[in-house]
Protein backbone atom coordinates (compact mmCIF):
# COMPACT_ATOMS: atom_id res chain seq x y z
CA UNK A 1 0.00 0.00 0.00
CA UNK A 2 1.36 3.46 -0.71
CA UNK A 3 0.15 6.98 -0.92
CA UNK A 4 -1.82 7.55 -3.81
CA UNK A 5 0.29 9.43 -6.59
CA UNK A 6 3.73 8.75 -4.66
CA UNK A 7 6.34 6.31 -5.31
CA UNK A 8 6.54 3.51 -2.65
CA UNK A 9 10.10 5.14 -1.39
CA UNK A 10 8.24 8.60 -1.66
CA UNK A 11 5.66 7.38 0.67
CA UNK A 12 8.36 5.80 3.23
CA UNK A 13 9.87 9.16 3.62
CA UNK A 14 6.68 10.48 4.08
CA UNK A 15 5.62 8.49 7.14
CA UNK A 16 8.92 8.88 8.41
CA UNK A 17 9.12 12.38 7.91
CA UNK A 18 5.38 12.58 9.76
CA UNK A 19 6.32 10.40 12.31
CA UNK A 20 9.50 12.59 13.38
CA UNK A 21 8.04 15.87 12.62
CA UNK A 22 9.78 17.30 9.81
CA UNK A 23 7.02 16.42 7.26
CA UNK A 24 6.58 19.63 4.89
CA UNK A 25 3.28 21.38 5.98
CA UNK A 26 2.38 21.51 2.82
CA UNK A 27 2.36 17.63 2.37
CA UNK A 28 1.51 16.93 6.22
CA UNK A 29 -2.75 17.31 5.34
CA UNK A 30 -2.68 15.04 2.25
CA UNK A 31 -0.82 12.48 4.14
CA UNK A 32 -2.72 12.41 6.87
CA UNK A 33 -6.16 11.72 4.99
CA UNK A 34 -4.23 8.61 3.47
CA UNK A 35 -3.33 7.53 6.43
CA UNK A 36 -6.51 7.91 7.75
CA UNK A 37 -8.05 5.89 4.94
CA UNK A 38 -5.53 3.23 5.65
CA UNK A 39 -5.33 0.64 7.86
CA UNK A 40 -1.79 -0.75 6.21
CA UNK A 41 -0.75 2.88 6.34
CA UNK A 42 -1.68 3.41 10.04
CA UNK A 43 -0.01 0.09 11.17
CA UNK A 44 3.16 1.43 8.80
CA UNK A 45 3.25 4.71 10.98
CA UNK A 46 2.68 3.37 14.18
CA UNK A 47 5.99 1.34 13.45
CA UNK A 48 7.92 4.60 12.81
CA UNK A 49 6.83 5.86 15.63
CA UNK A 50 7.65 3.53 17.58
CA UNK A 51 11.33 3.05 15.80
CA UNK A 52 11.48 6.90 16.76
CA UNK A 53 10.62 6.91 20.55
CA UNK A 54 12.97 4.20 20.48
CA UNK A 55 16.03 6.51 18.66
CA UNK A 56 15.22 9.46 20.76
CA UNK A 57 15.24 7.46 24.21
CA UNK A 58 18.19 5.90 23.20
CA UNK A 59 20.26 8.91 20.90
CA UNK A 60 17.95 11.87 22.69
CA UNK A 61 17.94 13.47 19.60
CA UNK A 62 16.33 12.63 15.89
CA UNK A 63 17.37 10.13 13.76
CA UNK A 64 19.28 11.30 10.28
CA UNK A 65 16.93 10.29 6.98
CA UNK A 66 19.15 7.74 6.47
CA UNK A 67 18.68 5.31 9.67
CA UNK A 68 14.69 5.95 9.12
CA UNK A 69 15.37 4.01 5.88
CA UNK A 70 17.22 1.19 7.69
CA UNK A 71 15.36 1.22 10.70
CA UNK A 72 11.83 1.06 8.61
CA UNK A 73 13.58 -2.03 6.83
CA UNK A 74 14.26 -3.85 10.24
CA UNK A 75 10.37 -3.01 10.78
CA UNK A 76 9.20 -5.00 7.95
CA UNK A 77 11.68 -7.66 8.65
CA UNK A 78 10.43 -7.89 12.03
CA UNK A 79 6.83 -7.95 10.95
CA UNK A 80 7.64 -11.10 8.69
CA UNK A 81 9.25 -12.69 11.38
CA UNK A 82 6.11 -12.06 13.36
CA UNK A 83 4.30 -13.98 10.82
CA UNK A 84 6.48 -16.68 10.41
CA UNK A 85 7.41 -17.05 14.00
CA UNK A 86 4.76 -15.65 16.54
CA UNK A 87 7.06 -13.25 17.85
CA UNK A 88 5.34 -11.23 20.18
CA UNK A 89 5.48 -7.09 20.30
CA UNK A 90 7.79 -6.52 22.98
CA UNK A 91 10.28 -8.77 21.47
CA UNK A 92 10.06 -7.08 18.02
CA UNK A 93 10.82 -3.79 19.47
CA UNK A 94 13.44 -5.20 22.01
CA UNK A 95 14.95 -6.38 18.49
CA UNK A 96 14.42 -2.83 17.50
CA UNK A 97 15.81 -1.05 19.82
CA UNK A 98 19.06 -3.26 20.06
CA UNK A 99 19.51 -2.56 16.69
CA UNK A 100 19.74 1.00 17.06
CA UNK A 101 21.77 0.60 20.23
CA UNK A 102 24.33 -0.61 18.32
CA UNK A 103 24.49 1.77 15.54
CA UNK A 104 24.48 4.77 17.46
CA UNK A 105 26.46 3.34 20.03
CA UNK A 106 29.25 5.14 18.10
CA UNK A 107 29.56 7.89 16.01
CA UNK A 108 27.74 7.22 12.44
CA UNK A 109 29.68 6.67 9.30
CA UNK A 110 29.41 9.45 6.91
CA UNK A 111 26.84 8.44 3.83
CA UNK A 112 25.81 10.04 0.40
CA UNK A 113 23.09 11.63 2.32
CA UNK A 114 25.15 13.08 4.61
CA UNK A 115 27.51 14.55 2.29
CA UNK A 116 24.39 15.72 -0.25
CA UNK A 117 22.65 17.81 2.46
CA UNK A 118 25.55 20.39 2.30
CA UNK A 119 24.02 21.27 -0.79
CA UNK A 120 21.46 23.08 0.67
CA UNK A 121 23.74 25.15 2.91
CA UNK A 122 25.29 28.75 1.83
CA UNK A 123 28.51 29.60 -0.11
CA UNK A 124 30.93 31.05 2.58
CA UNK A 125 33.58 32.00 -0.21
CA UNK A 126 33.49 33.40 -3.51
CA UNK A 127 35.66 31.50 -6.02
CA UNK A 128 38.09 33.21 -8.28
CA UNK A 129 38.23 33.32 -11.97
CA UNK A 130 40.70 30.63 -13.47
CA UNK A 131 42.82 32.06 -16.10
CA UNK A 132 42.08 31.07 -20.07
CA UNK A 133 42.44 27.56 -21.32
CA UNK A 134 42.42 26.24 -17.80
CA UNK A 135 39.89 23.28 -16.92
CA UNK A 136 40.10 23.51 -13.23
CA UNK A 137 39.32 26.02 -10.53
CA UNK A 138 41.83 27.99 -9.08
CA UNK A 139 43.22 27.25 -5.30
CA UNK A 140 40.68 24.88 -4.75
CA UNK A 141 41.55 21.80 -4.02
CA UNK A 142 40.05 18.41 -2.11
CA UNK A 143 42.50 15.77 -1.33
CA UNK A 144 44.72 16.55 -3.63
CA UNK A 145 41.96 16.85 -6.56
CA UNK A 146 41.07 20.41 -8.28
CA UNK A 147 37.67 21.53 -8.71
CA UNK A 148 36.15 21.62 -12.31
CA UNK A 149 35.82 24.86 -14.51
CA UNK A 150 32.71 24.14 -16.27
CA UNK A 151 31.11 27.56 -17.72
CA UNK A 152 33.26 27.71 -21.02
CA UNK A 153 31.78 24.06 -22.04
CA UNK A 154 28.40 23.36 -19.97
CA UNK A 155 27.26 26.91 -18.99
CA UNK A 156 28.28 26.16 -14.94
CA UNK A 157 29.62 29.11 -12.96
CA UNK A 158 31.33 28.79 -9.90
CA UNK A 159 29.50 30.96 -7.77
CA UNK A 160 30.72 29.68 -4.27
CA UNK A 161 32.48 27.42 -1.80
CA UNK A 162 32.17 26.18 1.80
CA UNK A 163 33.98 24.15 3.41
CA UNK A 164 33.04 21.49 6.77
CA UNK A 165 33.58 18.92 8.96
CA UNK A 166 31.09 16.12 8.69
CA UNK A 167 31.65 13.13 10.41
CA UNK A 168 35.03 13.60 11.08
CA UNK A 169 36.06 14.11 7.40
CA UNK A 170 37.42 17.84 6.04
CA UNK A 171 34.57 18.00 2.82
CA UNK A 172 34.64 20.73 0.58
CA UNK A 173 31.56 22.11 -1.65
CA UNK A 174 32.13 24.03 -4.89
CA UNK A 175 28.27 25.99 -6.15
CA UNK A 176 27.72 26.04 -9.34
CA UNK A 177 24.93 27.70 -11.34
CA UNK A 178 23.07 28.19 -14.81
CA UNK A 179 20.26 30.27 -15.33
CA UNK A 180 17.98 29.96 -12.03
CA UNK A 181 19.31 26.22 -10.84
CA UNK A 182 22.10 25.39 -8.92
CA UNK A 183 24.08 22.70 -8.30
CA UNK A 184 26.95 21.11 -5.45
CA UNK A 185 29.98 19.17 -6.07
CA UNK A 186 31.82 17.76 -2.81
CA UNK A 187 34.40 15.57 -2.80
CA UNK A 188 34.43 14.03 0.40
CA UNK A 189 38.58 12.81 1.39
CA UNK A 190 39.12 8.97 2.74
CA UNK A 191 37.50 5.65 2.15
CA UNK A 192 34.67 5.51 -0.26
CA UNK A 193 31.35 5.99 0.57
CA UNK A 194 28.80 3.45 0.33
CA UNK A 195 26.87 3.64 -2.76
CA UNK A 196 23.50 4.71 -1.29
CA UNK A 197 20.47 1.80 -1.59
CA UNK A 198 18.22 1.64 -4.59
CA UNK A 199 21.13 3.47 -6.76
CA UNK A 200 20.97 3.59 -10.00
CA UNK A 201 24.17 2.28 -11.94
CA UNK A 202 25.63 3.98 -15.08
CA UNK A 203 29.03 2.90 -17.02
CA UNK A 204 29.84 5.97 -19.23
CA UNK A 205 33.44 6.69 -20.72
CA UNK A 206 34.85 4.09 -17.77
CA UNK A 207 33.43 6.12 -15.08
CA UNK A 208 30.64 4.25 -12.77
CA UNK A 209 28.25 6.75 -11.72
CA UNK A 210 26.09 5.97 -9.12
CA UNK A 211 22.57 7.91 -9.55
CA UNK A 212 19.53 8.35 -6.52
CA UNK A 213 17.22 10.57 -6.18
CA UNK A 214 16.35 12.22 -1.98
CA UNK A 215 13.30 13.71 -2.28
CA UNK A 216 13.19 16.03 -5.37
CA UNK A 217 17.08 16.30 -4.92
CA UNK A 218 19.07 14.10 -7.93
CA UNK A 219 22.22 12.60 -6.69
CA UNK A 220 24.95 11.06 -8.82
CA UNK A 221 28.47 10.24 -6.90
CA UNK A 222 31.38 8.66 -8.53
CA UNK A 223 35.40 7.69 -7.63
CA UNK A 224 38.25 10.23 -7.97
CA UNK A 225 41.94 8.22 -6.95
CA UNK A 226 39.91 6.37 -4.76
CA UNK A 227 37.74 9.66 -3.41
CA UNK A 228 33.61 9.73 -3.68
CA UNK A 229 32.56 12.73 -5.26
CA UNK A 230 28.94 13.54 -4.60
CA UNK A 231 27.38 15.98 -7.13
CA UNK A 232 23.13 17.01 -6.54
CA UNK A 233 20.73 19.20 -8.08
CA UNK A 234 17.49 20.07 -7.97
CA UNK A 235 15.22 19.52 -10.95
CA UNK A 236 18.41 18.90 -12.77
CA UNK A 237 18.85 16.14 -15.26
CA UNK A 238 19.80 13.13 -14.39
CA UNK A 239 21.98 13.28 -18.18
CA UNK A 240 23.35 16.51 -17.26
CA UNK A 241 24.69 15.91 -13.98
CA UNK A 242 25.69 12.44 -15.34
CA UNK A 243 27.65 14.40 -18.26
CA UNK A 244 29.70 16.75 -16.06
CA UNK A 245 30.66 14.01 -14.13
CA UNK A 246 32.61 11.96 -16.09
CA UNK A 247 33.58 15.04 -17.88
CA UNK A 248 37.55 15.23 -17.87
CA UNK A 249 40.91 16.77 -18.67
CA UNK A 250 43.05 13.74 -18.65
CA UNK A 251 46.21 16.46 -17.51
CA UNK A 252 44.18 19.11 -15.59
CA UNK A 253 41.23 16.92 -13.69
CA UNK A 254 42.67 13.60 -13.28
CA UNK A 255 40.74 10.44 -11.98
Amino acid sequence: MRIPGRHPRATERDLARLADGTLDSAKREGVERSVAASHELQSRLRDQRRAVDAVRAHTGERAPLALRFKRHALATHVRQRQRVFGLGLAGALGALVWMLAAVGGGQAALTVADAATLAARPATATVPEPPDDHATLPHLHAAGLPFPYWEDRFGWRATGVRDDNVGGRALTTVFYRRGGRRIAYTIVPGARLPTAPGAETIKRGGIVVHAVTDDRRLIVTWLRRGHTCVLSGIDVPLETLTALAVWRSHVAVPY
